[in-house]
């Protein structure tokens, strides 16, 4: 009987936990209000439209329900290699990976790309 209840509880606690992170948010990205109005969000992620879409729910977020202006963005690539490079070799080792029947690395990370926008609320 002791087994069964230890079971029983380790049970219910793996699935509460389950449970509880099917329905956490992804986390937004810290927005810093500046002068004028003018508020900044970096998102940041392993595609550049991901990166964008990360920085652009924030600031929707930030708005509410007003429309997001965007004044200023910039996009920069921080991966291990240069942009082109790194989407070559991502390339190559996917047609060797598909060769030889192995998978193929994966070179990015999930800070290769900051999407950096200043925006106004309106």
């Amino acid at each position: 009987m002791n087994t069964v209840n230890k079971t029983a509880t380790i049970t219910a606690t793996l699935a509460t936990a389950l449970i509880l992170s099917a329905c956490q948010s992804t986390p937004s990205s810290p927005v810093i209000q500046r002068a004028n109005s003018i508020y900044e969000t970096t998102g940041i992620a392993d595609s550049k439209v991901k990166a964008q879409q990360n920085a652009l729910d924030s600031a929707k977020n930030t708005c509410r329900s007003k429309q997001v202006i965007i004044v200023d963005d910039k996009v920069a690539y921080n991966g291990i290699l240069d942009e082109r490079t790194g989407r070559m070799v991502g390339q190559a080792s996917a047609v060797i990976g598909s060769i030889f029947g192995t998978g193929s690395p994966n070179l990015s990370r999930d800070d290769d790309y900051e999407y950096k926008i200043n925006f106004r609320c309106q």
